[in-house]
C-alpha cells in the first residue's frame, strides 16, 4: 500500500493531534517533526514514532521523504512555512486561519496555483456530524433560504492567559470565530460585502495582555443575508466547558440550532461538574477519532486521489479577508466594505 510521508511543523497542542493521526492512519507514515524547541520536537517524535526532528522547518520541507506537511504553528506564524512548502512542491494542510494577514493569504493562493499541489485549510468543524447535517438540510431546501445567522464561540480566560503565550498576536475572532465564519459562508453560499465590528479591551488589558476581551461583528452578505459573530475568551475558569459554542441559522421556512456546549455528556463528581468535549477528538480503542481525524484523512485522500480538498485555499483566504475586515472595523470604528477579488 502506498504510504504518504508526512511532516508536522509545530509541536504544540495542534501539532500533537496532527502527529498522532498521521502515525495511526494506514495510508501515512509520520517522517519528521519540526519545532523551534528541540526538546519539544524530540518528545513528540518519540511519542509517535517519527524518525527525524528539525529545529529549522526548511530542512523538514527539503527532506525528500516528506511528501506532505501539516503546518500547526501559532495563528500568526503560518505564512512562511506554508509558502515554503508550496514553493518546494509539497502538499500542505494548514491549521485555521490560513493567515492573519490578507496580503499573506493572497501570496499563498498565487503560490498554490503555480505549484499545483494540494492546499487545504483545516476547518475541521465541517466534519462534525451535526454541522454537516445542517449543511445537508439547507441544501435540500428544508428551511428555505438562509437569511440570518447568529454564532457564539466563547472561551474560558485560561486560554489567553495560560494556554496561549501569543494571545496578543491573535484575538478571540481570529482564534474562535474563524470556524464559525467558515461554516456560515458554507451554509449561506454567498460572500460578505460589509462588516461592522466592536470590541472591548478591559479584563485582559488589566492583566497586561494587549488583546480584545470580546468581539461582536455584524456581517452583511451579497445575497442580503446577515450574520452576527460573537467571540470572547474571558469566561471564568469555573465555566463547565472550555468553550461555549452555539450556531443558529434562520431560513425563510425554518430554523436550525446547533448547540455544542454539552456534547451529549455530563459528568458530576465530588470535585466538579463537567461537559467533556469528545466530538472533535477522542481516543477510541487506542486511535484518535472524531471530526479532526476525519478532516486529516480527507486531506490524505485528496492527495492519493488527486482530487480537490473540501476546504480550499481560496475558501480559507475568504475567511481571513472577513477576519481582517473585522479588525479594521474595530480600529476605524466604522463599517468596512469588502471589494470582490479580481479573477
Amino acid at each position: 500500500m502506498k504510504k504518504i510521508g508526512m511532516g508536522v511543523i509545530g509541536a504544540g497542542i495542534m501539532g500533537n493531534y496532527h502527529a498522532r493521526v498521521y502515525s495511526e492512519l494506514e495510508k501515512t507514515q509520520l517522517i519528521a517533526i519540526a519545532d523551534l524547541v528541540e526538546e519539544r520536537a524530540k518528545k513528540l517524535a518519540k511519542k509517535y514514532g517519527a524518525k527525524k526532528i528539525y529545529t529549522d522547518y526548511q530542512k523538514l520541507i527539503n527532506d525528500p521523504q516528506v511528501e506532505a506537511v501539516s503546518v500547526a504553528t501559532p495563528d500568526f506564524a503560518h505564512f512562511r512555512p506554508v509558502i515554503s512548502c508550496l514553493e518546494a512542491g509539497k502538499h500542505v494542510l494548514v491549521e485555521k486561519p490560513l493567515t492573519t494577514d490578507l496580503e499573506e493569504a493572497n501570496k499563498i493562493i498565487e503560490s498554490a496555483r503555480r505549484s499545483r499541489v494540494k492546499l487545504m485549510v483545516n476547518y475541521s468543524h465541517r466534519w462534525l456530524p451535526a454541522y454537516f447535517q445542517a449543511h445537508q438540510v439547507i441544501e435540500e431546501g428544508k428551511i428555505g433560504e438562509p437569511v440570518m445567522s447568529y454564532t457564539r464561540k466563547n472561551d474560558r480566560i485560561y486560554v489567553p492567559t495560560k494556554m496561549l503565550s501569543w494571545a496578543e498576536k491573535s484575538s478571540p475572532a481570529m482564534f474562535l470565530s474563524a470556524h464559525d465564519i467558515d461554516l456560515v459562508r458554507w451554509y449561506i453560499k454567498s460572500e460578505v460585502e460589509e462588516v461592522y465590528a466592536n470590541a472591548v479591551f478591559r479584563v485582559l488589558k488589566n492583566r497586561g495582555i494587549n488583546a480584545p476581551d470580546c468581539i461582536q461583528a455584524q456581517v452583511k452578505f451579497k445575497n442580503g443575508a446577515i450574520a452576527t459573530f460573537e467571540s470572547a475568551w474571558i469566561y471564568p475558569d469555573t465555566f463547565p466547558t472550555m468553550t461555549d459554542s452555539f450556531i443558529e441559522i434562520v431560513g425563510t421556512k425554518g430554523v436550525i440550532h446547533l448547540e455544542r456546549k454539552e456534547e451529549q455528556m455530563e459528568i458530576a463528581t465530588e470535585k466538579s461538574f463537567q461537559h467533556p468535549r469528545n466530538l472533535l477528538t477522542f481516543p477510541i480503542f487506542g486511535k484518535l477519532q472524531g471530526a479532526f481525524s476525519l478532516s486529516l484523512t480527507h486531506f490524505v485522500e485528496s492527495i492519493l486521489e488527486d482530487s480537490e480538498p473540501y476546504v480550499s485555499g481560496e475558501e480559507g483566504r475568504e475567511v481571513t479577508r472577513i477576519l481582517c475586515a473585522i479588525h479594521k472595523s474595530i480600529e476605524k470604528r466604522e463599517p468596512v466594505k469588502l471589494l470582490p477579488f479580481s479573477k
